[in-house]
Formats: structure tokens, C-alpha cells, sequence
């Protein structure tokens, strides 16, 4: 799924990405946002720690034509509060046929499928339903394995609490560190589990970043 130069997502996908800084989240985000125009996909990002305009200017400086992709439909950008926080809640119920409806709308508009993805700093709101996060992101496991879709999660290891960078392993394949490569993660959870579960401590989180770290520098090395 990936190469040396540049990770190969695919429709099907559902990836954690555990960045540590602004830079690499812009990075990491903007780099799948081009491969999902190039693939003739409908683009649709949740901005979070960046604002909306600041991710615009981040997909210009690469030599993305915003104002184009925009204007024909391909790409969507929202904040929190027109997707995952709409209402001031967090409803699984209520993301997951937008999410279904945003796939069905792509494809009536010509596009090859859906390729999503959103920055979860929302989290730190606090707002009524966050605790239904691990059920959602397992849920979505089957959501992007049925429908032309594709989904990246981005996680900050650096200001998002130790549960919810558990339940961030536990609920996707892959993740993707810093570097151009996506690990088969070896703390993945089955999705009838992963919905109700109790997050692993501090400690025993650390670890398992831990263990991705060394293995993603064995695989760089």
C-alpha cells in the first residue's frame, strides 16, 4: 500500500494518522487530498485545528487549484460544526448516513467515489456523545468496506488524551506515521469488541506507540 516515495491509499482504506505537529498534519492531509483528486474521487475534509482558509492556502502552496476543484465540485472543506459536531453533539447515528448520503452524491455527480478524512481535535470540545468515538471509527471499518469510499482519521499524539490515542490503534488497519508509510497495525480490534471498549493506561498506551515508532523505523531504515 505504499512505496518509497508516497503512500498509495484505495478506496476500501480506513487509516489512523497519529501526527506530532501542525507541519506534519498539513503534510500528511494535503497529500491525500491530492491523490484523491488525481483518482477522480469527490474530496470531503473536516478542518479542526486548522482553519478552513488555512487548509486552502495549504493545498495552493502545493499546487492544488482550489478555486477550481471547488467550483466543479470535487472538493468539500467544513469545520467541525458542519460535520462531527453538527447540532453541538457527536451522533454516529447522525454521521454515518451523511456519510453513506455524501458517497451516493458523489457518484451521481460523476465522481469515481468519496475520499474523506477529517482532523479529530474536535474531540477536546467535550460535546455530548464523544464517548461514542470507539464505536463510531469501528462502525466506519465497515461503512468504507462496502461503499467506494475511503477514510483518513487524524489523531495529534501531542495534545489528545491517552483513551482516545488507544481507541484511535484500536479501530483501523493502518497507521500512518511521519515518513511515506502505512503499518499494518498490530492493535487492531475487531469491530463487535472495538465498539465498547475500555481504554488500555497511559502507560500501556505509550508503550504501544512505541512499538509503532520502532517499527516504522525498521521499515525505514
Amino acid at each position: 500500500m505504499s512505496d518509497s516515495r508516497r503512500i498509495v491509499y484505495q478506496q476500501g482504506d480506513h487509516i489512523c494518522a497519529l501526527y506530532s505537529t501542525p507541519e506534519e498534519q498539513l503534510a500528511v492531509a494535503v497529500d491525500y487530498i491530492r491523490g484523491g483528486l488525481e483518482r477522480g474521487e469527490r474530496c470531503l475534509y473536516i478542518c479542526c485545528e486548522h482553519s478552513i482558509a488555512e487548509f486552502r492556502e495549504a493545498l495552493k502552496r502545493s499546487g492544488i487549484d482550489v478555486e477550481h476543484e471547488e467550483a466543479r465540485g470535487a472538493l468539500i472543506l467544513n469545520s467541525r460544526y458542519e460535520a462531527h459536531l453538527l447540532g453541538g453533539i457527536f451522533d454516529p447515528d447522525q454521521m454515518i448516513p451523511l456519510l453513506y448520503r455524501a458517497v451516493r452524491d458523489a457518484l451521481d455527480a460523476g465522481f469515481a467515489g468519496l475520499c474523506a478524512g477529517g482532523d479529530m481535535s474536535w474531540v477536546l470540545d467535550q460535546a455530548p456523545g464523544t464517548n461514542r468515538l470507539p464505536e463510531y471509527e469501528a462502525r466506519l471499518n465497515e461503512f468504507y468496506r462496502s461503499n467506494k469510499a475511503l477514510g483518513l482519521c487524524l489523531y495529534n499524539r501531542n495534545t489528545l488524551p491517552s483513551h482516545i490515542l488507544d481507541h484511535s490503534m484500536a479501530t483501523h488497519r493502518h497507521i500512518h506515521l511521519e515518513g511515506p508509510i502505512l503499518l499494518e497495525n498490530p492493535f487492531y480490534e475487531s469491530a463487535d469488541h472495538a465498539k465498547y471498549r475500555n481504554a488500555a493506561a497511559p502507560e500501556i498506551v505509550t508503550e504501544k506507540l512505541d512499538i509503532l515508532e520502532a517499527t516504522r523505523s525498521a521499515k525505514l531504515a
